[in-house]
């Protein structure tokens, strides 16, 4: 990684003269990425209601900050940094945005029970991705050294992938339908105007009064405009649908592992946790301690060790169907990442449209090529031994957890 003289003249000029870098408005440039992000109505960011408005943006500055300052750290002191005041502050910043949402609704007149929540949705989203990244440092500096620990790691990572992604998902749908209301009021209105000057056009020609013609644009040439307009793909939305993608390969590999190690324990391959790993803990108390952390963050709610006991129990799944399950997943991200390395292309000097692929070189990817190439081998690799467990699983006498192809997915080599 980065060496720590780097990490610190990167800490040491990321903030000065109340400024990003010294030069970008940190709150303006939270509030465009609420618009982007969350579909957050402009109407909202400029609310003169006390604690809404710019005085929100603000709120959030010092929180936001915090999440790049962490990226400066080591991976250990990045746990501990999020842990100690990133953890607290969205805590309650997530109660805060519920009053800066039900104020809108109010300043506005909204129904509460049609109208997003959109400070909280963005909160929560931040949040969560916070806390995916914890649960994925973990992993990378070694605290789920065992099968069972990495079982949970995996567990509560898909959890919360899932999560991210619906919330995603439902805030891409209402963005949708606003777009799709506001091109209707905007094909009604070019209506009544057409009708409007069809009705003063004959005004005209009753009192015989001559003008030079000027052609106008038909009703179907404006409505194939504006529907272009609404359909038109930016370079953000471009970003963020490459970073909805990198979630679900995410989702897939973690939910394939899960059941991968769940085959192999209905195998017999895998003994199961003892009862007390050490005198003093249990695989109990590891996973209440790993996650102990998110207890304190109203949304999501934490999982607790009975969550995942059932939600990890494929007992009354026959072994074959697991089997079949878990190459599944692992098939379906090797498909999502071959169309990812298509818009992610390698460095080349030849112009490229950045609303439809990216350079691997790019600044704002959430996946280079390197990285997509060590997730397909992950899922390689696993599937292959999937297939042996499926055809010989008597030949097969020990299990191997490996992290040479990836750092966060492991490899459960069969030999």
């Amino acid at each position: 990684g980065i060496n720590v003289l780097s990490r610190s003249l990167m800490l040491l000029n990321l903030y000065f003269d109340d400024k990003l870098l010294g030069q970008y408005d940190f709150p303006d440039m939270i509030g465009q990425h609420m618009q982007q992000l969350c579909a957050v109505p402009e109407a909202l960011l400029q609310s003169a209601y006390p604690g809404c408005g710019h005085s929100w943006l603000v709120r959030l500055a010092k929180p936001m900050y915090d999440t790049l300052k962490a990226l400066c750290f080591d991976q250990h002191r990045e746990r501990t940094f999020t842990e100690t005041f990133i953890f607290p502050a969205f805590a309650t910043l997530q109660v805060a945005a519920t009053g800066v949402d039900e104020s809108f609704r109010l300043e506005h007149g909204l129904d509460s029970q049609t109208t997003a929540s959109y400070a909280s949705n963005y909160v929560i989203v931040q949040t969560i991705r916070v806390m995916e990244r914890h649960v994925g440092i973990g992993i990378r500096i070694g605290l789920y050294p065992k099968w069972y620990d990495l079982s949970t790691a995996y567990w509560y990572r898909d959890f919360l992938l899932s999560a991210l992604i619906n919330i995603r998902g439902s805030i891409e749908q209402e963005r949708m339908e606003r777009k799709a209301m506001e091109l209707r009021i905007k094909l009604e209105e070019e209506e009544e105007k057409k009708k409007a000057n069809a009705v003063t056009k004959k005004q005209i020609q009753k009192k015989g009064k001559k003008k030079g013609k000027k052609k106008e644009p038909s009703l179907d040439a404006v409505r194939e405009i504006a529907i272009e307009e609404a359909a038109r793909v930016s370079a953000e939305d471009f970003e963020d649908r490459l970073e909805y993608t990198c979630l679900t390969v995410h989702r897939y590999l973690c939910r394939g592992t899960v059941r991968y190690i769940a085959a192999l324990r209905q195998a017999g391959l895998l003994s199961e946790p003892p009862p007390s790993i050490t005198m003093f803990t249990s695989h109990q108390t590891r996973f209440e301690k790993r996650f102990d952390s998110f207890a304190m963050l109203p949304q999501p709610q934490p999982l607790s060790f009975e969550d995942y006991v059932l939600g990890s129990d494929f007992s009354a799944v026959r072994r074959e169907d697991l089997v079949k399950s878990a190459g599944d997943c692992f098939r379906s991200c090797k498909g999502v990442i071959e169309r990812l390395l298509q818009v992610v292309v390698a460095e080349t000097d030849e112009d490229v449209d950045i609303t439809k692929k990216r350079r691997n070189d790019d600044l704002y990817i959430s996946v280079r090529r390197e990285e997509a190439m060590a997730l397909t081998k992950v899922c390689v690799a696993n599937s292959l031994f999937l297939h042996k467990l499926s055809m010989a699983p008597s030949k097969v006498s020990e299990v191997a957890v490996e992290f040479t192809a990836h750092k966060e997915y492991c490899t459960l080599n069969l030999k």
